[in-house]
Order: structure tokens, then sequence, then C-alpha cells
């Protein structure tokens, strides 16, 4: 195993001997246990693990005993649909090198930690923590403290509740995977700008008629330069379009009082199409960004938009590989635009 980086392993029962012979592997960067039940070791190589997901697993004096002694070498931790139950708060190791956390909450009754204090406490004990990734619902959790290290937040869900902070100045990168409760162009852009008030990049998870309202956030926001939108269809956007049911106009008042009148500078979208002919999402999609995005004076994408850039895939099926189309808009120095795009 001298030259594996990365080890998954899953639903099995590991013997004392393989568990220490894969943390003994000197190249081995990734562990990944999923539903593995391990054996308990007083003492483990020296820690050289630099990732470590842990998947469906149930906390016992083993498991807790192996995280600990990884603490000063892990710098990726990912807890998925796990059931962390340590006796004590001061049994949560500090991890001292930890730069990336994915923490998946379960959507059923089960949580990972019997209470949020210690979803709170595990915040605190990684001082270098920049990347931080929450999944699942946190309707109940209330987020008291995050470090200072912090730069990039990316989450399911967004509400009030979950911050009782008043703000993270020093993030830099804000992405929302669901936040359908929140569009509308009054409520979501104070609250973006509120509590994170320096980022300079947003990520958004949306529908294909929310696009609008996703380019009056960032372009309400202060320091916004690059906004990803990310979309998913089942038919194509053409049909999507005919989904009232999200439709949300805007009034031309709020849109002039709402937005900033420059800093957004690139547009990224990545249209995901499960099936049917690709043409059925770029057509639309290439309509939009010409007469509502591109426009120089009633544009939405504002006046130092430099450039756009839009993938659309269709993934892998059992009839036919992955296909990727991608198109790109720039603005050349006389204010005109000039598509480019390639299969």
């Amino acid at each position: 195993m001298r030259r594996l980086h990365t080890i998954h392993l899953a639903r099995m029962t590991l013997s004392r001997t393989e568990l220490f012979t894969i943390l003994s592997s000197p190249h081995l960067i990734h562990l990944i246990l999923d539903s593995v039940q391990i054996p308990k070791i007083s003492k483990l190589p020296p820690p050289k693990l630099r990732k470590l997901t842990l998947v469906a697993m149930y906390s016992g004096e083993a498991l807790e005993l192996m995280i600990s002694q990884l603490e000063v070498s892990l710098e990726y931790l990912k807890l998925q649909w796990c059931h962390f139950r340590p006796q004590r708060r001061s049994q949560l190791p500090l991890f001292p090198c930890l730069r990336e956390l994915h923490y998946h909450q379960s959507y059923n009754s089960c949580h990972t930690f019997p209470d949020y204090s210690m979803l709170n406490e595990l915040f605190r004990l990684g001082p270098q923590l920049a990347f931080l990734h929450l999944f699942g619902m946190f309707h109940r959790a209330r987020v008291v403290t995050f470090p200072k290290s912090l730069q990039h937040l990316s989450i399911e869900a967004l509400t009030e509740w979950n911050f009782a902070i008043n703000a993270l100045p020093q993030l830099k990168s804000l992405s929302l995977k669901q936040c359908k409760e929140w569009w509308d162009p009054k409520l979501l852009p104070p609250f973006i700008r509120d509590h994170f008030p320096r980022i300079t990049s947003l990520h958004l998870d949306i529908p294909w008629p929310l696009r609008n309202i996703a380019l009056v956030i960032a372009r309400a926001q202060y320091n916004i330069q690059s906004l990803e939108l990310r979309i998913v269809t089942e038919f194509g956007l053409n049909m999507e379009g005919r989904n009232l049911s999200h439709k949300v106009e805007i009034p031309a008042d709020d849109l002039r009082t709402t937005t900033f009148p420059a800093a957004l500078k690139t547009l990224k979208l990545e249209v995901v199409q499960a099936d049917s002919e690709l043409g059925r999402s770029i057509a639309p999609c290439t309509r939009w960004i010409d007469h509502e995005v591109l426009p120089s004076v009633t544009g939405l994408g504002g006046p130092d938009l430099r450039s756009v850039e839009v993938w659309f895939v269709q993934p892998e099926s059992k009839l036919a590989r992955e296909r990727v189309i991608w198109r790109q808009w720039i603005k050349l120095p006389n204010g005109d635009w000039q598509m480019d795009g390639c299969l």
C-alpha cells in the first residue's frame, strides 16, 4: 500500500492489524470510513493522515480514541450522518491544523451530537478553520461563534435564527443551497449584507425562474465581484420557464433602490439537465443573457460586468456519455460583447 493516497472502506469490520497497517501507509492522505466497525487500539502509528471522512459511523471508545490520536495531523474532516456521542465535551479534541470541515446533519431525529452547543464547540476547536460546509436541517441550531480564521461558508438552509452573531466581516465567499423562504429582493439582500459584509463571491443553487432575483441579491452587496449560479432541470429550461410557482417580478423602483451601481464583474452558470436535448436549455439561457443581463443601461448584470460563462451539462447515463457545452461572453474595450463557445 505504499503508493495509496486514498482508501475507501464501506460496510465491514476491521481488525487491529488491518487498521494499524492502513494508518501506517507512508503516502496515505485520505481515509474514508463508511459504516465501518473499528477496533480499539491504545496506540496508533505517528499521525500522518491529513483527511478523514466518516459516513454513518457510530461513536464508541474506539472511534473517539482514533480521532483524538489523529487530531494533530488532520487538515480536512467530514462528518456525514454520524452519531458522535462523547460523554464529556472535554473529549472533543483540539484540531490545530484543521482547515476544512464538512458537517452533514441527518434529516431525521438522529443528530451527530447530543445537543447543538457541542456543534459550536466543534467550531471553536478548529482555530485555523477556513472552509466550513454545513448540510441538513439546522432550523433549531443557533450558531454562537465561528473561528476568526473562517473565510468560506457553505450552508444548505439559511435563516436569521441560525446566526446569533452580528457579522462575519472576515468571510470572503458564501454558498447557499436552499433559501426559498428568503427569495425576496427586500429581505435577503440586507440580511446577507449585514451578516457577511465583505464577501466578494456568492454561489446560489436556484430554480431557473429566480435567476433575476439572484442577480439583484448579488448587486445589492457592497463587494461581490463574482456570482455563480447552479440550476438543475429535468427536461430543459424552456420547460422550467412555464413553472409560475417560482415566478417573481422585480418592480423597476425596487431594482433601482436595492442594487448598487458597480462591483459585479463575472457571472458563471452551471445548468445541469437530466434528459432531452441540451438545446432546450441553451436557447432560453442565451436569450436571457443577451436581452436581460448584458444590455448596457437596463441589463441586470450592471455596468461593471466583464464576462459571462455558462456550462450546460448532461450527466452520464446508461445510454450516453456525459456531454458538456460551454459558452462565454466577453466585454470588449469598445463596450460590445463577443460570444465564444465549444462542445
